[in-house]
């Protein structure tokens, strides 16, 4: 894992992001973690522990957000142990808690509006490097 996380931080650092991230204390995503009954992957914690939430053409839900998109959706039966890392309108990317296995889990997409659930990354520093390579491809950064 430790792989992805060089690669995550060389990619952003050498774009330029690192500014428009912001670090998570513990006690917020503990905090994540006992309001919504789970337990978030390694790569996640990381993630928010080293840059946060937000972004500039990649964006990550931080834990505010992830607290406001559940309360959200919860009308909508959001399945249990699924949360919410990136809304995009008419669905949403989300971590299967429930599926955690060596502290990882996948990273889906689901719909509020559909019944389908669509796999998009066996965990989140795969979805993340993902992101990253497309924003970079697609000069989402470029001024």
């Amino acid at each position: 894992m430790e792989l992805y996380r060089s690669k995550i931080r060389e990619l952003l650092e050498f774009n330029n992001q690192r500014e428009y991230f912001y670090k998570e204390k513990e006690e917020a995503i503990q905090e994540v973690e006992e309001r919504l009954n789970v337990t978030l992957p390694d790569s996640y914690r990381w993630f928010l522990k080293e840059y946060g939430g937000g972004g500039n053409g990649l964006y990550v839900n931080d834990c505010n957000d992830i607290l406001h998109y559940h309360d959200r959706f919860k009308t909508f039966n959001i399945p249990k142990g699924y949360i919410i890392i990136e809304h995009c309108d008419e669905y949403s990317y989300c971590l299967d808690t429930e599926k955690m296995m060596n502290n990882e889990c996948p990273v889906v997409n689901w719909s509020a509006h559909e019944k389908g659930i669509y796999p998009a990354a066996d965990n989140f520093y795969k979805h993340l490097l993902e992101k990253i390579e497309n924003a970079i491809e697609n000069e989402w950064w470029e001024e």
